[in-house]
């Protein structure tokens, strides 16, 4: 028997087993995202609730996290990570700073509209430092902010201000997203048109860039896990 036919069965064997970890750790996540949804008393949590929920035995949970606030991180950098991904694939060609600010505020308020759970679980958590640990969100916002304010497309003093202000917007607005507004799409709007024009963007500049924003966005819908064409209709 060669070395060759000894290794394929094996590689076969780990690639099996790896697989299987991948969807143990992903139902482990699925249930923390359940259970961190509003409603539920997720201040409380603990291990007991997580494997209860999710079916597996203590040791199990303990070979992939060592606490609940470890299972929270890795979920909360996870889906930050996606929607860092997501806005990059759709916005990384775009040369206009206040196209990209619009896009990203906007691509968060829709996926809260889109995806109640996702909403559910980054209204409970610090979200925006997860964001921060993904490294990128907080560096792209100010980036556009800063550019947009140089080209004369916004006027504000303090970047800090511009981008909690931003933020602050987008926590508040997921929050009543997930309450089921009668027009989530004209709530977005007017959110955005009222947020960037304390930034001090013109109306019809924010016109044109709101509406290039998303134009994009539904140029790449289809790459977009979380889009529901029901609840785009």
């Amino acid at each position: 028997m060669t070395t060759g036919s000894l290794q394929g069965p094996a590689n076969g064997r780990l690639r099996v087993a790896a697989e299987r970890r991948d969807r143990m750790r992903v139902r482990l996540l699925e249930t923390v995202l359940e259970l961190y949804q509003p409603g539920r008393d997720s201040a409380a949590l603990v291990i007991d609730d997580v494997i209860r929920a999710a079916g597996v035995s203590r040791g199990t949970f303990y070979k992939y996290f060592t606490s609940i606030e470890q299972a929270v991180d890795a979920l909360g950098e996870s889906l930050a990570g996606g929607m860092v991904a997501d806005f990059r694939a759709l916005f990384a060609a775009e040369p206009d700073p206040a196209v990209l600010a619009i896009g990203g505020s906007a691509m968060t308020m829709l996926r809260a509209w889109h995806d109640p759970r996702w909403g559910g679980f980054t209204c409970r958590v610090d979200y925006v430092d997860y964001f921060a640990r993904a490294s990128a969100l907080d560096t792209l916002v100010r980036d556009a902010l800063c550019a947009a304010r140089d080209s004369g497309q916004m006027r504000f003093g303090s970047l800090d201000v511009a981008v909690d202000l931003i933020v602050g917007m987008t926590v508040e607005a997921r929050r009543r997203l997930l309450r089921a507004p009668e027009a989530p799409r004209a709530y977005i709007d007017e959110m955005l048109a009222c947020t960037f024009a304390g930034l001090g963007m013109n109306p019809a500049v924010f016109a044109l860039a709101r509406n290039a924003a998303f134009a994009r966005i539904s140029e790449g819908v289809d790459s977009l896990c979380w889009w529901s064409t029901d609840i785009a209709a």
